[in-house]
């Protein structure tokens, strides 16, 4: 029976040298698992960016006489076919925001091809270039929705809102916009709107470069959000996770070093 359990159980040389090879691979695996958990630990824990886009849930325009039409999210701005100024805004609903927001970019697709013929489209300026400004918005959302006619003492201050306060950003447009989107990176201060901002958030905009002279001094002629599709305007927003979340994360990833540092040890 003794001869037996060491007949049985017994290791030459070549078995020993295989079974140090196994546990000795077995543990350089388990110290490759555990530096690839600490190294995605490290990611989460100073915060990972994430950038998620939010399609506009509302645009239009104010002219200078107060006029803005309820149901007509033509976005168009500067100097209108009909001689007046319009600014313009973006409504967005941000209510799924969460986490600190580090950055944002506003993306308007600026027409190369008319609503209508004969409509005029995109850039339609003269001159080589021109100025598009982004303002904060004071205005209620329910205000700015609104319908309002010409020689509209509300309208015309919500014309003035769109196009002054808070300067968010700018953008030197031109003829080889037309077709493409314009980007907008948010600054400092339309970023620290956004943390800000609770569900809805509006940004205003004007062209900051008009002349004296009625000549179509425009940008997005032609664009309305009803009719964009995939071209429809856009803010894409960069943010880090909750701590709390990247915080289970870690956690997570923990237990997994934890459950494999014990199974190395129980076949060691």
């Amino acid at each position: 029976m003794g001869a037996f359990w060491r007949t049985d159980f017994a290791f030459d040389g070549a078995n020993k040298n295989q079974f140090r090879g196994n546990i000795e691979m077995h543990n350089m695996t388990i110290r490759s698992v555990q530096l690839l958990l600490g190294t995605l630990a490290l990611a989460f824990s100073v915060g990972v960016k994430a950038d998620t886009t939010y399609s506009a849930v509302g645009a239009g325009w104010y002219s200078n006489a107060g006029e803005h039409v309820e149901f007509n999210d033509n976005y168009s701005v500067g100097g209108a076919q009909s001689g007046y100024t319009l600014n313009n805004y973006f409504l967005f609903d941000l209510s799924g925001v969460s986490g600190p927001i580090t950055g944002a970019i506003l993306r308007v697709y600026n027409p190369d091809t008319p609503v209508s013929p004969g409509f005029p489209f995109g850039y339609t300026s003269s001159d080589p270039t021109e100025n598009y400004a982004l303002f904060d918005v004071s205005t209620a959302t329910a205000d700015l929705v609104a319908g309002y006619g010409v020689g509209s003492l509300v309208g015309q201050a919500i014309f003035s809102d769109l196009g002054s306060g808070q300067n968010f950003g700018m953008y030197t447009a031109s003829l080889a916009d037309n077709g493409k989107f314009v980007e907008i990176s948010l600054n400092a201060s339309g970023v620290a709107a956004l943390n800000a901002a609770h569900g809805m958030f509006a940004v205003g905009g004007k062209i900051t470069t008009l002349d004296a002279v009625v000549n179509r001094e425009s940008l997005f002629v032609s664009g309305f959000l009803s009719t964009a599709g995939s071209n429809a305007p856009q803010l894409v927003i960069s943010s880090v996770p909750e701590p709390a979340g990247s915080a289970l994360f870690v956690a997570g990833l923990g237990l997994v070093g934890l459950a494999a540092s014990r199974r190395a040890a129980r076949v060691a």
